[in-house]
């Protein structure tokens, strides 16, 4: 379903749900993860069950989708119909409908958000959170480039993406130009273009609508930059200290050969799942 003003017709699973009014949206590795969980816990506001939906970046769907058919193997209906609704990071929600189920019983609270670190980078994103929301708080986490490279590539080396050399990927990349995209390489330069990436959202929202925290300051300073957070969130207040929790710290893969094979083959889900309901979790890591 389009949100393209002229067309955007509403479903009744639409109306019964409240809009989202926030969006997390990246970039990757620069401390978006720690900030959902922070709001997570805070009683004014709600974030779904699915932390990346995903839904208004069809362009990098499209890109990822042969690499991310191998590792979702969720039934997104059967996931939604169930009562007791599993924590998941990322599930390419595409229809309207199920998207608008995600915030059942988000009613009451005074901030209803979500965070989909791919929106900042995708080009189809800003107007189609715009198209459905016009009065939405758009907030982006950025961090200083090569760092965030770094550790972006740190985190596909232990997820088994990739064996290469950090170099040889970002040389790929550049070799492709304007072409470069997810789905065609690593994708780290293209991810860390701020700039550019910050103005195709300021086309559509007004600057009181965006707020650009920074990852150093996240760390140096964490209560006056979330301090600035909440601010722009305006009705939700803080509760006590401002800390940011801890969240995605790279580990190093044991095995890091199998690991890569079963990343490959798609069964990694697989195996990870059957380790965790039978290993504790130090064994199963």
């Amino acid at each position: 379903m389009s949100y393209d003003r002229e067309t955007m017709m509403m479903t009744s699973q639409e109306r019964a749900s409240p809009k989202v009014n926030l969006f997390l949206v990246g970039a990757p590795k620069a401390g978006t993860t720690s900030i959902d969980r922070l709001l997570r816990n805070h009683p004014d506001v709600f974030l779904p069950s699915i932390k990346e939906p995903c839904h208004f970046c069809p362009d990098v769907a499209e890109q990822l989708a042969p690499s991310f058919r191998k590792k979702q193997r969720i039934d997104i209906a059967s996931y939604l119909a169930s009562a007791e609704r599993e924590e998941l990071g990322l599930a390419w929600v595409t229809s309207a409908d199920d998207y608008a189920r995600l915030f059942e019983g988000a009613q009451e609270r005074k901030v209803v958000g979500e965070c989909s670190t791919f929106y900042l980078s995708s080009k189809a994103a800003p107007g189609r959170i715009h198209g459905y929301n016009p009065d939405a708080r758009i907030v982006a986490v950025l961090r200083r480039p090569l760092d965030r490279i770094r550790s972006h590539y740190e985190m596909d080396r232990v997820h088994g993406v990739t064996g290469r050399s950090l170099m040889s990927l970002v040389e790929e990349e550049l070799a492709l130009g304007e072409d470069a995209h997810w789905g065609n390489c690593a994708y780290y330069v293209g991810a860390s273009r701020y700039s550019q990436q910050l103005q195709a959202f300021y086309r559509y929202f007004a600057p009181e609508n965006v707020c650009v925290l920074s990852f150093e300051t996240l760390i140096a300073d964490p209560e006056a930059e979330l301090g600035r957070l909440f601010a722009f969130l305006g009705n939700a207040a803080p509760l006590g200290p401002l800390a940011l929790p801890s969240a995605n710290r790279s580990r190093a893969a044991r095995f890091p050969g199998v690991n890569r094979v079963l990343h490959a083959s798609g069964l990694k889900p697989l195996v990870s799942g059957a380790l965790r309901k039978a290993l504790p979790k130090r064994l199963e890591q």
